[in-house]
């Protein structure tokens, strides 16, 4: 028999015939195994969206129906004690307006009703139902009752359309899945294998084809390896075992492919997934304003997640900052964060804006109670030894004042006169392991025209580099804020990063790193020049300022 020898290419090849294609293809597979879960993950996020939100509003109407029954049963206390219905029955019916108000009735000291208005409630509607002793004048008898309901016919409303969206975003996922994965495993690897495939049954009939395939991936290695194997036919005797081992190697890469692929794409997606909703739970430093000239966030982890944190929040004329370092990087770290800003989250709900260490307190506390620290853990191995560093910064707009408190953070002002620090207890909130942190110092600051702050998590200073591979430590981000003092604080950052990038050369980072950099509203104008700072020669921490002493 006469040999043949050719180079089979894509253009020449083109598609597989339809007598050889598989019964399923690999695309199909691929789609099957991924679609479920994406399909669960997608479900599973949108409907604890809706259900937190549910629950938030739900909370937020039971507060407002509560205040007005409050404030309706005050102002119906002396009417009502006169039996003066020309005044009370109108404030009553002054409900009505709110768009919540359902159905309300006055009742007597015997529980015996005097008046009502609006529709009642169906038996198992869900309505909010808020009942308010009335007190007389004097304070000592009681006059009454005041029963007011509240429909939650729009929160139901709303998640059912929440649900909707979430049916909605699954249909939009599952098609444009199934677009890229038809499209990339033809364009990736059907196509490829079927060249293959072919060339091997045209080797079976003595015609020497050999592949023209790239090289840069594992089908292209195995496009090389069946051009030597053809080699080898044409020299050797050992045709049929070259070609069965050829074809075992293939079917194990293909399928080691497919595994590889599959399971690095899930996880990769849910962790992308997860860092925005990190970032959705990180502050928008212009609710601060109009109370500060200018703020910057600097936020950068360690992966694709981190376990650093940082609050902005205004109210009642006071601005409230918090940063938190918490138990490592990566995803457990991220999940540290959500425990934190739920817990802070509840303590401001409960007590508006209390004092930085009442906060810090309160958080150690809450850690504890939510990791399950407070209790023994028989086993000794499974418990939560997890915790975090954390600063709070309240600056007051009436006074000009800063408020400071920190259990392993410190914070830095830079002003004209140089850099100075205001150090925290050196102790650290939660942890099995540790004690609380007992009395945490709260440090007044009067701000001074000019002057701006920084807080930072020790990710920012612990870079490895230099010629002496050494920490770049507090001296030298003292020195570098000096040096950069009269740029925005926005570009600051931007400056202080390219500076520990360039110390750090090809070393890794360690750590999440974030730094919060603020300037008060003040009378007097910015600072600028370049302020002394520490020695850019060393690494030790920078000088207590002299209004605030380490404790």
């Amino acid at each position: 028999m006469t040999e043949k020898r050719e180079t089979l290419t894509g253009a020449v090849i083109g598609r597989p015939p339809a007598a050889g294609a598989p019964k399923r293809s690999l695309a199909a597979k691929l789609f099957r195994r991924t679609l479920p879960v994406v399909m669960l993950i997608v479900l599973l996020i949108q409907g604890s969206i809706a259900w937190i939100t549910w629950t938030d509003q739900r909370r937020a109407l039971e507060r407002r129906a509560g205040v007005l029954t409050d404030l309706t049963a005050a102002a119906i206390a002396t009417p009502l004690w006169y039996l003066d219905r020309t005044v009370f029955e109108p404030q009553v019916e002054a409900l009505v307006s709110d768009r919540g108000f359902r159905y309300a009735r006055v009742l007597n000291d015997n529980d015996e009703m005097l008046f009502e208005t609006g529709t009642p409630p169906e038996a198992g509607s869900g309505a909010i139902t808020v009942s308010r002793e009335i007190i007389e004048p004097q304070g000592h008898i009681k006059a009454g009752t005041l029963e007011v309901v509240f429909a939650t016919d729009e929160l139901n409303r709303i998640a059912i359309l929440q649900v909707a969206t979430a049916a909605f975003a699954v249909l939009l996922l599952t098609g444009a899945l199934s677009i890229t994965v038809q499209f990339a495993m033809r364009r990736l690897v059907v196509q490829p294998l079927g060249r293959m495939l072919r060339a091997m049954r045209q080797v079976e009939h003595k015609s020497w084809t050999t592949l023209d395939e790239p090289a840069d991936d594992e089908l292209g290695q195995a496009a090389a390896a069946f051009n030597r194997m053809v080699a080898g036919l044409r020299a050797g005797d050992d045709a049929r075992r070259l070609l069965e081992a050829l074809q075992d190697a293939q079917a194990a890469l293909v399928e080691k492919n497919v595994e590889l692929e599959t399971a690095n794409h899930q996880v990769m997606e849910s962790i992308r997934y997860a860092r925005r909703i990190q970032e959705g739970i990180l502050p928008d430093p212009t609710v601060l304003a109009p109370a500060m000239a200018d703020v910057a966030l600097l936020w950068e982890p360690l992966d694709v997640v981190g376990g650093d944190y940082c609050w902005m929040e205004r109210r009642d004329g006071k601005c409230l900052i918090l940063l938190a370092d918490c138990t490592g990087h990566g995803v457990p770290g991220a999940f540290m964060t959500l425990v934190v800003a739920s817990e802070l989250q509840a303590i401001l709900d409960v007590a508006g804006v209390p004092e930085p260490d009442q906060i810090l307190g309160a958080l150690d506390r809450r850690l504890r109670m939510r990791l399950r620290q407070d209790r023994p853990d028989p086993g000794g191995r499974d418990a939560s030894d997890d915790g975090v560093d954390a600063a709070v910064c309240i600056y007051d707009e009436a006074t000009g004042t800063i408020a400071f408190a920190g259990a392993g953070l410190s914070l830095t002002v830079v002003g004209p006169d140089g850099v100075s620090s205001i150090t925290g207890v050196r102790r650290s909130l939660g942890y099995r392991s540790l004690p609380p942190p007992g009395r945490i110092p709260v440090h007044l600051h009067q701000v001074r025209p000019g002057e701006s702050f920084h807080l930072w998590t020790d990710g920012v200073t612990d870079h490895v580099g230099g010629p002496s591979r050494r920490l770049f430590g507090r001296r030298r981000m003292a020195a570098l804020l000096a040096t950069h003092a009269h740029l925005p604080l926005a570009e600051r950052l931007q400056a202080l990063t390219a500076a520990l990038d360039e110390w750090r050369g090809t070393e890794a980072r360690r750590d999440d790193m974030t730094m919060v950099a603020f300037r008060p509203q003040t009378a007097g104008p910015p600072a600028g020049g370049d302020p002394a700072g520490g020695d850019p020669a060393g690494g030790d921490p920078v000088t207590n300022s002299s209004n605030a002493p380490n404790p």
